[in-house]
């Protein structure tokens, strides 16, 4: 009888377990077909209705430009990778950052060097499994979340 009791407490035991998991969909990809161009308003803030992001730039003109005010008015390009990371840069920017989401947040991930002198116009491309950074003629360069994969002048 005990054993018995026993073994229907580990039978239990199991199933609740099992029950609990946690429910997993793979082959999820996150990325967007084409960048956003959004506008940094007088408050340092982007928004992009589309995607559903806001976000505060000032620690991010702080990070590149050493000016928490620097962004206002200007236009960066926004780009959601297939594996879900976050890509930003604008005009005069000597990095591409790279943001991992999180509850409320954006953190920086990696900010890749992509200019000595500052980009031109750049813009951001999807090219699975990459981001692409073209800026103008000048360069096409090939990320990932990490690192530069190619870079042709």
């Amino acid at each position: 009888m005990i054993r018995l009791a026993k073994l229907c407490f580990i039978v239990a035991v199991l199933m609740a377990v099992t029950s609990c998991s946690s429910l997993r969909l793979d082959g999820v990809d996150f990325g967007w077909p084409v960048e956003s161009v959004v506008t940094v308003s007088g408050t340092n803030m982007i928004e992009d209705i589309r995607y559903s992001v806001k976000a505060e730039v000032a620690p991010l003109a702080q990070e590149e430009f050493q000016d928490s005010t620097a962004l206002r008015g200007a236009r960066l390009r926004l780009l959601r990778s297939s594996e879900g990371y976050y890509f930003l840069t604008g005009v005069k920017f000597k990095h591409v950052y790279v943001f991992s989401p999180g509850p409320s947040s954006l953190t920086l991930y990696r900010a890749i060097p992509v200019s000595d002198g500052g980009l031109r116009n750049p813009a951001l491309n999807q090219r699975p499994p990459y981001v692409e950074l073209l800026d103008g003629d000048a360069l096409r360069t090939l990320l990932t979340s990490d690192d530069i994969v190619e870079a042709k002048k």
